[in-house]
């Protein structure tokens, strides 16, 4: 049972939490101590995450997750997703670009005895989204924009 739960869980997060967004399963499935070492935001719990989401939507507003591979276990749910989004409002400095962007990466939930999201590692490839975007050059064009040594 734990690890159907568990795959539900990532479900709710990625396509109902994050996608619709309905900020209600985030109180459902978050536990209230949720607060993973690499997020760099003074809240934790539910209050985090929707912080998050709030924040990353402000720039891409029709934000919509798929998963694209899911695996679990008892403890754990490991998630392959594509996400599509527009770049329609302000974040990280840069103006709307009203370019569409595809967003590929992973995240691993680790989910606790009673079925909450207790902490959480994600990776996703924001160079890819700002060449997408056209705010960067590609990674090929970088050694253009850099002094030659001599």
């Amino acid at each position: 049972m734990g690890i159907e739960r568990n795959k539900e869980i990532a479900r709710l997060w990625f396509e109902e939490m994050w996608s619709k967004p309905d900020f209600d399963v985030a109180d459902k499935i978050i536990h209230p101590d949720y607060d993973p070492d690499w997020v760099q935001i003074p809240k934790k719990g539910p209050e985090q995450v929707i912080h998050e989401i709030k924040y990353f939507r402000s720039a891409f507003h029709d934000l919509k997750y798929t998963i694209r591979d899911i695996i679990a276990d008892e403890t754990k749910v490991w998630v392959r997703y594509k996400a599509t989004a527009k770049h329609g409002g302000n974040a990280w400095g840069f103006e709307p670009t009203n370019k569409e962007t595809e967003i590929e990466g992973m995240s691993i939930l680790e989910v606790d005895e009673d079925g909450k999201v207790i902490n959480q590692w994600g990776a996703f490839c924001l160079f890819d989204i700002l060449v997408d975007l056209e705010l960067i050059p590609p990674f090929w064009e970088l050694s253009k924009h850099f002094p030659k040594k001599e």
